[in-house]
């Protein structure tokens, strides 16, 4: 077995330990105190774009397929590798603040679930996609809305498939 290497346990010299290997395979990195561990597989961000609205262009990705600019201040990335359910997690920004004329702008998740779960609107939960809408605040004098900006990063963590 050429190139593999059969460990449990990666450490210093010293004998402080910073990684421990599972028979599953999984590697545990203890934290800084070295009180709790960290599962190095599940900890890690599984997607992210650095997605480009007006231009409709993606600067940089990992683990993307493609992005859908469905309309208006609404996008749509598309996986490589999916996830293992629909329960991941997805956090993102616009780089444009708030205005005179115009409340903070932010990002959302473009689905809507009523307290069953079910979906009322936006587009389903899905293993290999999920879908934003990016929006400008309220003001004094005007109501808030949608809008593509110039940069809209996005992350997604979970487990994939």
């Amino acid at each position: 077995m050429a190139g593999i290497v059969g460990l449990t346990e990666l450490q210093h010299t010293n004998g402080n330990s910073m990684l421990t290997v599972a028979t599953t395979g999984d590697g545990n990195v203890k934290s800084e105190g070295g009180a709790a561990t960290t599962s190095l597989r599940q900890g890690l961000v599984k997607h992210f774009t650095m997605y480009n609205q007006d231009a409709n262009s993606v600067k940089e990705s990992f683990n993307q397929s493609s992005i859908t600019d469905t309309s208006s201040g609404i996008l749509k990335t598309n996986f490589s590798n999916v996830f293992g359910n629909v329960n991941y997690i997805g956090s993102g920004i616009v780089e444009y603040g708030a205005t005179a004329a115009r409340g903070t702008n932010g990002i959302g998740i473009y689905t809507q679930l009523n307290s069953s779960d079910a979906l009322v609107g936006g587009d389903a939960l899905a293993t290999g996609s999920r879908s934003y809408t990016t929006k400008y605040g309220s003001s004094a004098s005007s109501d808030g809305g949608v809008e593509d900006f110039g940069v809209v990063p996005v992350m997604h963590v979970g487990d994939l498939a």
